[in-house]
């Protein structure tokens, strides 16, 4: 949908996201950033970095501004025609059609009209982009951009596809999921993003932006009721500071019911209930500094998300081909021993649960000087979650169970029931500048990040051990970008970034709460890389963008959390010698680095009522990160999680967007919009052969012996559909001066592919389409919206381990109305 370009300072502010508030978007808002310093024991340089940023723009604004005005009335003119709309995926606001890149941005009216709850519910807006869900922890993510993405739940390994939310970087998956509550735009940017947006994104990248302030009095407010006992209310409070500022203030509550069905206890499981609020201010300072200060605080409780007993490739295997003969109430839909549907669940009373608290606050500070912007911000980022989680899936050990029992977990009594509490604490800290030189021959970024994490682990299995682990790791890059203009028409650009990185890692275990486990591991590692962009682009036509470009990123190395260094001992299969094998250790993995080639066209025709946009791509990927569960039988938690190495990937794919404005072809259809995504994968794991002892290619899913190879050449990736496809139609017409009528209608379809792994076999999760609809009534500030998702009620499963019998399906049909109000 169309977005109007504004300048925050001279409109005080950007609109919020609620009906009729308009299309503006600020587009300097992404670049607006700096941050105070977060005083934090084990992060000494928070404020030192904090304050040499303030002190860095305090010196580089000695002299006075002049400079960027004249690039600001033209960025500005350029942005009022109403087809435009800004992105900042190379760090400068621009036309999404004039940037030689693959990305995909949704406007404040698209967001309207998808209602999304949260940002699982963008999947299907982009094409080659998989947005799951995960287990074992709050709003946990399983996002995938071109066949890359993370989809566990150690925090030890960062995602390859990075999620940022007014410049704020998420580091690990957990919370991941965010609310799209005061959403104004969101971008989606496919391809290594290393040089413009710090670490650990070598896949792409989600930008999410909120609504700035207004600085004018003003009060949305929103409830709705819908499926599963579904209830939320939200609201926005803005407020003008003098005549140079802005603050507002946002809350939310949400609760539901669980989406699934509990046959042993005979209730709903999986509830939840979510709480946020924020406070954002936005300040002119001065003529050439804004400030913008922001802090949130975000708390999620609930039944946690359970998962099913049951996987028919782990029941295959496990049955020799022949599960019905073994479990007389095979499932055969869901290969469930215990005979479960899709959506139910067999677990203990309560067994279930969990707990996520988050606080995030974040200063920014953009600044005019002679030589360009000055960019500085500075986040800091607390978590705190706590899991309680069934994971053999069965009500073994209760009165009155049934259940046939995990056979993965004979050694255990068939339980595997964990209680985690984990911490998670983040500090980053950015400055970069950027403008023109030469008359505008040359454009240029430089800049610096900073990134430090601190985790702590504790956790307990089947009251038995307990797991005490943590990591601390920082990383310094410096990076910079250059483009040539040496014509109107034609750019050149280059970028560089030099990325170190050291992880800092232990662990112990406790058994019966006295008894040591050996060993007892402290390990340190460190790593290198530069990283290069190189990228060109010619402007063929006003409407017609030819590109090319080549792209590195860098995901780091690190320490498998939930590794039980189990390959020590003697009983099992991966040890093979009496007494142990002291000198084993497979905790550590080596860094993923990934290079793309990728070409495309951005066009714009008749009359700009169609857009059309294509790409291509060929990953070529070094040391694939892929986790590894094997069962430890007699030994620890009874599971060990390895990282293994792919040493050679090869992913590539064709992605076509379409977008057709009827209103501009003919004035009988005006507005009538229907918009088409493609995507193609093909993927190849080129070299896939990894030690056996780290693989799950023994009996009953143990590792392999030593001396042994998993080779996992030809095996397919996890989550990496051949094909995808979107097709939207939507349809806005004004009843009348005061009313206003919008529907909308999107069938997402993807194509069958592997969920998960036993050994080397893929369990398949075959191909589904998912339909949604919403319809808004918009009447003098005024709205009522009724919006459906997965109107077929289509089941298909978003989690699966095989090498532990379980699974996860997402939510069925549900239907939520909505009503709001504006003053």
């Amino acid at each position: 949908m169309p977005l109007t370009f504004v300048d925050c300072r001279a409109k005080g502010g950007c609109q919020t996201s609620v009906p009729e508030a308009g299309s503006e978007h600020c587009a300097n808002k992404p670049q607006a950033p700096v941050a105070f310093g977060q005083e934090e024991r084990g992060m000494r340089y928070s404020c030192v970095l904090g304050w040499s940023s303030l002190a860095a723009v305090a010196v580089s604004l000695a002299v006075p501004a002049h400079a960027a005005e004249a690039a600001d009335e033209g960025t500005n003119a350029q942005a009022a025609d109403k087809d435009v709309i800004i992105v900042t995926a190379t760090r400068q606001a621009a036309d999404k059609q004039t940037v030689g890149v693959a990305l995909t941005a949704l406007t404040t009216e698209d967001l309207q009209l998808l209602a999304p709850r949260s940002l699982l519910d963008i999947q299907g807006s982009a094409p080659n982009v998989f947005i799951g869900s995960g287990t074992a922890a709050p709003a946990q993510s399983a996002i995938f951009i071109r066949g890359q993405g993370y989809a566990d739940v150690e925090k030890t390994q960062s995602p390859p596809v990075g999620v940022i939310q007014d410049g704020v970087f998420f580091g690990n998956n957990t919370g991941q999921l965010l609310d799209m509550f005061n959403i104004c735009s969101v971008e989606v940017d496919r391809g290594p993003q290393g040089i413009f947006y710090g670490k650990n994104t070598t896949a792409g990248l989600i930008n999410l932006t909120r609504c700035a302030p207004t600085r004018e009095l003003g009060v949305s407010l929103e409830a709705g009721y819908g499926s599963f006992n579904e209830f939320y209310g939200r609201g926005v409070v803005n407020a003008p500071l003098g005549d140079r500022g802005g603050i507002a203030f946002s809350g939310q509550y949400r609760s539901i019911d669980g989406i699934l069905n509990n046959v042993f206890t005979g209730r709903r499981a999986g509830d939840s209930e979510y709480r946020a609020f924020n406070i954002k201010l936005n300040y002119d300072l001065a003529d050439w500094l804004n400030a913008d200060l922001s802090y949130d605080n975000i708390h999620q409780t609930g039944g946690g998300t359970p998962v099913q007993f049951g996987n028919k490739l782990t029941a295959s295997i496990l049955s020799g081909g022949n599960p019905a003969l073994i479990w007389p109430k095979y499932n055969a839909e869901t290969g469930s021993p215990d005979g479960l549907k899709p959506r139910d669940i067999g677990n203990n009373l309560d067994a279930d649960w969990d707990r996520l608290n988050t606080n995030i606050i974040s200063l920014a500070l953009k600044a005019k000087t002679p030589i360009g912007e000055l960019v500085s911000q500075t986040s800091y980022m607390s978590s705190a979650d706590t899991v309680n989680q069934d994971f053999d899936g069965t009500c073994v050990g209760a009165a009155g169970c049934t259940s046939v029992g995990n056979p993965l977990l004979a050694a255990t009594g068939s339980q595997l029931l964990t209680n985690r509490d984990q911490t998670y604490k983040q500090f980053t800290q950015e400055v970069r500048l950027q403008g023109s030189a030469a008359n505008g021959l040359v454009d240029y970024i430089v800049g610096a990040f900073y990134y430090d994490h601190k985790i702590t682990l504790h956790q307990n299995t089947n009251k038995a051990i307990d797991q005490f682990s943590g990591e601390n790791a920082h990383s310094w890059s410096f990076f910079g970008n250059i483009d040539l203009n040496p014509t109107d028409t034609i750019k050149l650009s280059a970028g560089v970034r030099n990325i170190s990185e050291t992880k800092s890692f232990n662990t112990r275990y406790i058994l019966l709460g006295t008894i040591p486990l050996i060993p007892q591991i402290n390990d340190k590692r460190s790593w290198d890389k530069l990283i290069t962009r190189f990228n060109v682009q010619w402007q063929a036509t006003p409407d017609v963008l030819l590109y090319a470009n080549r792209s590195e990123g860098f995901r780091s190395g690190g320490f498998s959390i939930r590794g039980t260094l189990s390959e020590r001992q003697a009983s099992q299969t991966n040890c093979g010698v009496v007494g142990g094998c002291p000198n084993n250790n497979f905790l550590s993995f080596l860094p993923e680095t990934n290079t793309t080639y990728e070409g495309g066209i951005k066009s714009r025709f008749l009359n700009r009522a169609v857009t059309f946009n294509a790409a291509g791509f060929i990953n070529n990927i070094d040391n694939f990160q892929q986790s590894q569960v094997v069962v430890t039988p007699g030994y620890g938690p009874g599971t060990n999680t390895y990282v293994t190495s792919f040493p050679k990937v090869q992913i590539k794919g064709l992605e076509f967007e379409l977008d057709l404005d009827f209103g501009k072809m003919t004035e009988s259809m005006e507005g009538f919009r229907l918009s088409g995504t493609l995507g193609i994968q093909d993927a190849k794991v080129k070299d896939g052969r990894v030690n056996g002892q780290t693989a799950a290619i023994g009996a009953g899913a143990q590792a392999g012996a030593p001396g042994t190879t998993a080779n996992f050449t030809g095996v397919l990736l996890q989550r990496v559909p051949k094909n995808n496809f979107t097709l939207r139609g939507s349809y806005v017409r004004d009843l009348s001066d005061d009313a206003k009528l919008s529907l909308t209608v999107g069938y997402s379809w993807i194509d069958s592919f592997s969920l998960g792994t036993f050994g080397t076999l893929n369990d398949i999760q075959p191909s589904y389409g998912l339909l949604d609809a919403s319809a808004t009534l918009d009447y003098k500030g005024y709205f009522l919206r009724v919006a459906g998702k997965n109107l077929t009620d289509k089941a298909y499963r978003t989690q699966s381990l095989p090498t532990v019998f379980f699974q996860g399906w997402a939510a069925p049909a549900t239907v939520t109305v909505s009503v709001g109000a504006k003053f």
